[in-house]
C-alpha cells in the first residue's frame, strides 16, 4: 500500500491550528510537499531522473505553468507560491512565520488538490 500524499495535507491543518511557530513552519512545508507530491505523481513524474541536475521540484511546477489548460497553469502558480513560503519556512530563521501565513498556504494547498481533482 502506498502512502496517500493528502495525509501532509491533513497533518499540515492540524499543525496550523497551534501557535508555536515551529508547528506553522511544518504547516507550511506539509501543505507543499502533500500538494506537489500529488502534482508531481499526476503529471507522471513520480519516478523522473534528474537530467544535468536539473531540480524536480521546477520541473512539476513548470509543466503545470504552460500547460494549455487555465486550471493546470493556475495549479503551478499556486506550488511555486507554496514552494516559496516553503523554503522561507524550512530555511530562513530570520523570517517570522505567522499563523496567517499558513492558514493561507494550507488553503492554497487544498486548491491544488481540488483542481487537480477537477481535470
Amino acid at each position: 500500500m502506498s502512502f496517500d500524499w493528502k495525509d501532509y495535507v491533513s497533518l499540515s491543518e492540524e499543525l496550523a491550528i497551534r501557535e508555536e511557530e515551529s508547528c506553522l513552519r511544518s504547516s507550511i512545508s506539509r501543505a507543499y510537499y502533500g500538494a506537489w507530491c500529488i502534482a508531481r505523481n499526476k503529471k507522471g513524474y513520480k519516478n523522473y531522473k534528474s537530467k544535468d541536475k536539473e531540480n524536480i521540484h521546477w520541473v512539476v511546477i513548470n509543466a503545470y505553468k504552460n500547460a494549455k489548460k487555465k486550471t493546470l497553469r493556475k495549479v503551478g502558480w499556486n506550488l511555486d507560491e507554496l514552494r516559496t513560503a516553503r523554503n522561507d519556512a524550512d530555511y530562513d530563521e530570520e523570517k517570522q512565520v505567522k499563523k496567517e501565513l499558513a492558514e493561507r498556504m494550507l488553503i492554497l494547498a487544498k486548491g491544488v488538490l481540488e483542481k487537480l481533482e477537477s481535470v
